[in-house]
């Protein structure tokens, strides 16, 4: 559960790296179910936008994972990419780069990159 309070420590985080676009998951499973992800606030929510849907190959029980082109994304978008049930990252937008901002190794907790070298740890465990 990411709120509007994560959502602005994600847009102002300071980055870990920046790249011209950022590692997206190519295959989709139904167990894993990665995804991309754009978070949009409304108000004190924040809800997920999915940006990619899974395309079954021809001939196969197979799937590809189809993502939207993310560079028309507005300045300062959070994307989040899920690669399986716990590993997820978030990228925020910044002009021609993407910056990312976080990254979660558990469902319950992001390490977002701050300013100095230790990230902050923002606990996103459901109420």
């Amino acid at each position: 559960m990411i709120d509007e309070g994560t959502l602005l420590v994600l847009q102002s985080a300071n980055g870990a790296f920046s790249c011209r676009t950022p590692p997206m998951p190519k295959d989709w499973n139904p167990v894993d179910r990665p995804h991309v992800a754009n978070l949009v606030s409304l108000g004190r929510d924040v809800f997920r936008v999915y940006l990619s849907t899974p395309l079954r190959r021809k001939g196969t029980m197979k799937y590809t994972l189809a993502i939207a082109e993310i560079d028309t994304l507005p300045s300062k978008s959070i994307i989040e990419i899920r690669h399986d049930n716990v590993e997820y990252s978030y990228y925020r937008r910044d002009e021609r780069i993407w910056t990312k901002v976080a990254e979660s190794s558990s469902p319950f907790m992001i390490e977002v990159f701050s300013h100095g070298t230790s990230p902050i740890i923002v606990d996103i465990a459901t109420k």
